[in-house]
């Protein structure tokens, strides 16, 4: 990745996303860790989606097997499934000026972070569809991934 790219990821993470409304949290829940902004978004959240974080570690099944390395090797080789994107051609996002372009917008780079911390991105994607910077950013990235 370029440092260009690299820094703006680091600086997408940076915010804290209120896992109820999406706004800028200042809290974090004290049984999961999961930001929030108001005591309004803290009753709802602890009401409807809030569990225990795992912080301890869960031991192995005594059935557990690593996979071996073949079968890491195979599923990085995969060409055609539906959700499933080689890394080499991830790798063609890191090449493209437009898309280092557009996200030098402060817009778009708040967009997907909020859209990167929710708890319901389904509902912010299909408000996102709906804003045309996004829509071109969207365009870009399929654009190169998928050329046809």
């Amino acid at each position: 990745m370029s440092d260009e790219v690299s820094s703006c990821v680091q600086k997408m993470s940076e915010p804290r996303i209120c896992v109820v409304c999406t706004t800028t949290a200042r809290y974090r829940c004290p049984v999961c860790k999961g930001p929030y902004c108001s005591v309004a978004c803290y009753r709802e959240h602890k009401t409807s989606n809030c569990s225990p974080s795992n912080s301890q570690e869960q031991p192995m099944p005594d059935n557990f097997r690593a996979p071996d390395s073949n079968s890491v090797t195979q599923f990085t080789d995969v060409e055609t499934t539906a959700d499933y994107v080689p890394i080499r051609k991830l790798h063609l996002l890191n090449t493209s000026e437009h898309l280092k372009g557009l996200l030098k917008n402060p817009h778009l780079r708040s967009y997907l972070t909020k859209l990167n911390h929710s708890a319901r991105p389904d509902l912010l994607m299909s408000a996102a569809l709906k804003e045309p910077l996004f829509v071109e950013f969207a365009d870009e990235c399929l654009r190169l991934i998928n050329p046809e």
